[in-house]
């Protein structure tokens, strides 16, 4: 049985903004949970075909997922499979212009665990798997919006 969680936030940034920083292997770890490197394999990020290993370490144990680009509608659209030893996803990742400015962000991952154990559990991990989707995207939201930076904008009050 699939798991699905679809996620959104507004980027007060240009699609082209936000995709610099999410097709930028180093910004990556800035932003995804657990992330500690993202390791381009073949082809450019962005580019249809390309592959990636993305190295994770969560609750103290490493583990790494392989990342394949499917799809690509430039500045709108991008779909990878993700998969590794416990669980194989899809992830859409779209980006819509906002008639006030800034860019609507939606991820939406479909996702099923490989052993048995874990197809049963995954149903029951939906909550806590849109809630790190969450996070994540706010964290890409304040790294897009602060150039990069992840501590606090330098113009920003500390009083």
């Amino acid at each position: 049985m699939k798991t699905s969680v679809t996620s959104a936030i507004h980027i007060d940034r240009s699609p082209e903004e936000i995709m610099a920083v999410i097709l930028d292997p180093e910004q990556a770890v800035h932003w995804t949970s657990g992330l500690e490197r993202f390791g381009v394999v073949s082809g450019k990020p962005g580019d249809v075909g390309s592959t990636a290993r993305l190295h994770y370490r969560e609750g103290g144990r490493a583990y790494v997922m392989h990342d394949t680009l499917l799809e690509v509608d430039p500045l709108r659209r991008y779909v990878s499979q993700v998969s590794g030893e416990a669980l194989s996803a899809r992830v859409e990742t779209s980006l819509a212009r906002e008639q006030g400015g800034g860019t609507r962000v939606a991820v939406r991952w479909t996702g099923e665990g490989k052993p048995f154990f874990l197809r049963l559990l995954l149903p029951l991990m939906r909550r806590s798997i849109a809630r790190q989707a969450q996070a994540d995207l706010a964290k890409l939201k304040q790294v897009v919006e602060t150039g990069g930076q992840t501590g606090p904008h330098p113009s920003a009050s500390t009083t």
